[in-house]
């Protein structure tokens, strides 16, 4: 599986590349997490764009873009911290996290 993560917004405006990803050079532990996470939120299933409570001018911007078994599927949402997004919210701070 093969994830990327590209975050833009926020008071500066410049997109950062977040991570990308492939869960076979993982530990097989994280990588099933990883997996987990992806089917648990039943990611290839998300409409492509998540809305939340609103946007302020502030919000960050995410595009989260996972991949696996020739599937992709590309899902955009802002931080608003509205719980329509908690899920992708979460997903992203776990892999941001992994180095």
């Amino acid at each position: 599986m093969f994830i990327s993560i590209k975050r833009s917004g926020s008071f500066t405006g410049v997109t950062e590349n977040i991570t990308d990803l492939d869960t076979s050079k993982l530990a097989p532990a994280m990588a099933e997490q990883i997996e987990t996470i992806v089917h648990s939120i039943q990611f290839f299933s998300l409409p492509v764009a998540v809305s939340g409570s609103g946007i302020s001018a502030d919000t960050q911007h995410y595009e989260v873009t996972v991949a696996q078994a020739g599937l992709q599927h590309t899902v955009t949402f802002d931080d608003d911290g509205s719980p329509t997004t908690a899920a992708l919210r979460t997903f992203v701070q776990t892999l941001s996290q992994i180095k």
